[in-house]
């Protein structure tokens, strides 16, 4: 890993990864459907903010069935 630092103190980091298909399909997903120029700013989200919620919008749109929370055992 290479670190180096910017004169305006911006942090520029480079990271090798290897991406094992099965344990990784959720970042392989992101990866392959990032638009050209966006990839760092969805690998930074994602370490943020966990690789769910970047997928989510190349997924297809959810059902509109509600919930069934009855099997939880709490009196709303």
């Amino acid at each position: 890993m290479a670190i180096s630092q910017r004169s305006n103190g911006n942090l520029v980091v480079t990271v090798r990864l290897t991406l094992r298909p099965g344990r990784d399909d959720d970042l392989i997903l992101l990866i392959q459907n990032a638009p050209h120029g966006a990839l760092a700013g969805l690998v930074r989200e994602s370490m943020r903010s966990g690789v769910a919620s970047r997928i989510c919008a190349f997924e297809d749109a959810p059902d509109n069935q509600p919930l069934d929370m009855s099997e939880l055992g709490l009196d709303v």
